[in-house]
């Protein structure tokens, strides 16, 4: 009976790997949801079978309710240092395993979530560094943007120069180590410049023309503590922060304190209470009040809410609306409802409405808004040749969403500034991985105001970003 499932593994893993690059479990993802009808799942139950994974049994494995991606990649680690017991046809399954894990096997095998026994026990040693539970990794970026800030209106007849645009160069450093068994810790540094830097405002002819050269700035970027204890963990310090479908905040900075419940079945609960200003720089503290839940329907399906609101402060905006510069405050209480689900292999939707319910915003203010995004692709991070197409359309009125700190998932800012005049519009975009880990993207963008009416223009200039990534 082993000899025929291990036949069957085979072949499915030789149809497997003519379909690897099509699978929607991205690899970038280490979280990723894997359905129990995927190979790999259906491979790794088979180690576990043939008591290649020390400590279970197949009661075991699916009492653990596997549910990502970083789960079989803990039981790959396993079972590789049980290599030696494997019989050849189990070899090749697990050759195929590595592979598809490669980026979470190169994280765990520092310090495996769960370590897995090894053949040569490393000499003891006090350094914390040579003991292998420091994990260095970083990104490098350099993009070009027209009309990167989205505030210029065609025929805008204020003294304005042309579209805004800039080259940025960004190089991040981070480590990951887990001291303790319940404690890891997180942190980065960034380095930013930017050159060529021309915000649009002023003549051609005119002094004070911000035409700008090369300058560059440095700063703490990620430094936090976690502790973990079963199924719930606590951050505290500076930590990246996701909320909802990312209408709100996504992958930026904040400083504060987050409790985080996983519920299983992909869902979980999140609440806590930080400092904004990590990410936009107000002249004051920015406190606020942060919470998050998902909800997994299924394998391929899940729902957000995601809420967000600042205390009282004396941060504020200087907009322009009709040629006439106005002083708003800088408040937000927004909620937001999302939906992401894996229409197949290559199609994925992700939709979010959002709504700011501040009090104390002027009459008039649009305080609503929606985005949605189609994508169709196999793009994988480690895999070269891989891509996605995607397509945007958003309407969001201008206190709806944050277009000033720009700390939201948008490729475009979502307007020109909050309480401005908000953003409607559609946009395209291509990502195509030039070699494992190195990335190009582009992106184009057509904008116009919330509600031409009210804002006394109809189109924004068209904004194009174009960026290359690398990561290690």
């Amino acid at each position: 009976m082993s000899y025929i499932l291990n036949k069957k593994l085979l072949c499915s893993l030789a149809i497997a790997g003519t379909m690897i690059n099509s699978t929607a479990f991205a690899s970038e993802n280490p979280f990723a949801t894997v359905p129990k009808d995927y190979w790999a799942y259906t491979a790794v139950e088979h180690l576990v079978e043939t008591g290649l994974v020390d400590g279970y049994n197949l009661t075991d494995f699916h009492d653990k309710k596997v549910v990502a991606r970083y789960d079989l990649a803990q039981f790959v680690a396993r079972a590789m240092a049980n290599e030696n017991r494997a019989t050849a046809e189990d070899k090749v399954i697990l050759n195929k395993l590595q592979q598809e894990y490669s980026n979470e096997l190169k994280i765990m095998m520092v310090m495996p979530a769960e370590p897995a026994p090894v053949k040569e026990e490393p000499q003891a040693t006090n350094n914390f560094f040579d003991n292998g539970k420091i994990k260095w990794f970083g990104d490098a970026r350099i993009r070009y943007q027209t009309n990167y800030k989205a505030d210029t209106p065609k025929g805008y007849t204020a003294n304005v120069k042309d579209r805004s645009n800039r080259i940025q160069e960004r190089l991040r450093l981070g480590f990951y180590a887990e001291p303790d068994e319940n404690l890891s810790v997180l942190g980065r540094v960034k380095l930013e410049n930017t050159t060529n830097d021309d915000n649009g405002y002023a003549n051609n002819d005119d002094a004070n023309n911000n035409d700008e050269g090369a300058h560059g700035s440095a700063n703490l970027d990620l430094l936090a503590l976690t502790w973990k204890q079963m199924d719930t963990s606590v951050s505290l310090g500076r930590q990246n922060l996701n909320i909802g479908q990312g209408l709100i905040w996504w992958d930026n900075p904040v400083d504060g304190i987050m409790v985080t419940q996983d519920l299983g079945n992909n869902s979980l609960i999140s609440a806590g209470w930080g400092n904004l200003t990590a990410e936009n720089w107000q002249k004051h503290s920015m406190n606020a009040f942060i919470a998050n839940a998902q909800i997994g329907v299924d394998d391929n399906t899940k729902f957000t809410l995601g809420y967000l609101k600042t205390n009282s402060n004396e941060n504020t905006l200087w907009n322009n609306h009709k040629n006439q510069w106005n002083e708003n405050p800088y408040m937000l209480e927004q909620i937001a409802y999302g939906i992401n689900t894996q229409l197949s292999d290559k199609w994925n939707l992700t939709a979010e409405a959002v709504t700011n319910r501040a009090s104390g915003l002027p009459d008039g203010a649009q305080k609503n808004g929606w985005w949605t995004r189609l994508t169709y692709g196999n793009l994988k991070w480690d895999t070269k040749d891989t891509w996605k197409v995607y397509a945007d359309y958003m309407s969001l009125g201008n206190y709806s969403v944050d277009s000033t700190g720009w700390a939201h998932i948008l490729n475009t800012p979502g307007g020109d500034g909050l309480g401005g005049n908000g953003e409607k519009g559609y946009g395209l975009g291509i990502s195509y991985m030039l070699a494992d880990n190195t990335n190009l993207e582009f992106n184009w963008y057509k904008l116009r105001p919330y509600d031409s009416n009210y804002s006394g223009f109809s189109d924004y200039y068209d904004m194009y970003n174009l960026a290359l990534n690398y990561s290690f």
